[in-house]
């Protein structure tokens, strides 16, 4: 077990050390990597102390609001492992929110995700790099999950490049192979830039509004058949859909922003939860924190 342990453990920073880069055989080219490594170290360095500060100013002169805390300790008393599913576009405000809670993430191998390997190892995560090798490191988290307890993967579901707003398949993947649940997080800012990218990622403004909103557990059957998997999946994703809508509207009296509309999927339409009602179950052991099924992690 101990080997096991080690072999799975997440490399964060130190993958570079162990998977050391090409060495050019041109000049040319090894003087522009040389130069190129520092600038990434010093990025590094940088980067994290940046977002450290500036996501402290708008925390610290917004009103916030969470309920990740409440939750995660509810659920905790009968199931220590579970994955946190999040939208792309909230990738740069996630790692502050669950700073706390010591989770787990995943990076890519390239110069960005080193970069966000940094950030996210600032914010006391633990990060997985994957990029091409993500065949093998879902393999890797899926093995490390089983043989930990305490652990919080923390995915953005429709990343590394969209589209937006589509869930992809790995986190019910790992929820699947580990027989542990899933929770939907939704954080959103009142006002808020949005970058220019894919995803139009969210800069969260000083002097703010900011809510967090977390709601589950959802369990998938180890055992179920192809089509109910991906029953669970659409189900998963409209539950995502539901929060982000929930959340702005929630922000903005009841009406919704239009930034956050505009980018669900067209044939999602208003499917708002019934009043007075946070999430919908698909099974019968959703959105319950008490009761687990018989054949959830721990349970065997």
């Amino acid at each position: 077990m101990s080997d096991s342990r080690s072999r799975y453990a997440p490399q964060g920073s130190q993958y570079e050390k162990y998977n050391p880069r090409k060495v050019s055989k041109r000049r040319t080219r090894r003087i522009r990597q040389f130069f190129t490594r520092r600038l990434e170290t010093f990025g590094c360095i940088f980067l994290p102390l940046l977002y450290r500060c500036c996501m402290r100013l708008v925390w610290l002169t917004s009103k916030t609001s969470s309920n990740c805390q409440q939750l995660i300790e509810s659920l905790s008393k009968v199931q220590n492992n579970f994955v946190a599913t999040v939208w792309h576009q909230e990738a740069l405000t996630t790692p502050y929110v669950f700073r706390p809670f010591h989770a787990h993430a995943l990076a890519s191998t390239t110069t960005l995700g080193r970069l966000i390997t940094a950030l996210l190892e600032d914010n006391n995560f633990k990060v997985f790099r994957g990029g091409r090798r993500r065949k093998i490191v879902l393999r890797e988290m899926i093995h490390y999950m089983k043989a930990h307890s305490g652990v919080i993967y923390g995915i953005t579901v429709d990343g590394s490049k969209g589209p937006p707003r589509v869930m992809k398949r790995g986190a019910c993947n790992i929820a699947k192979t580990c027989r542990v649940p899933i929770v939907a997080v939704c954080t959103q800012a009142k006002r808020a830039l949005h970058v220019n990218t894919w995803d139009r990622t969210a800069i969260p403004l000083p002097f703010n509004q900011i809510k967090t909103q977390m709601i589950g557990p959802y369990w998938i059957d180890p055992a179920c058949s192809e089509a109910e998997f991906e029953q669970f999946c659409q189900h998963l994703q409209n539950e995502l859909l539901n929060l982000a809508d929930y959340v702005d509207r929630s922000l903005h009296n009841g009406s919704p922003s239009g930034k956050i509309q505009r980018d669900f999927p067209a044939d999602w339409g208003d499917q708002r939860w019934a009043p007075n009602q946070m999430g919908s179950p698909l099974g019968p052991w959703d959105l319950q924190t008490e009761h687990t099924p018989p054949w959830a992690q721990g349970n065997n």
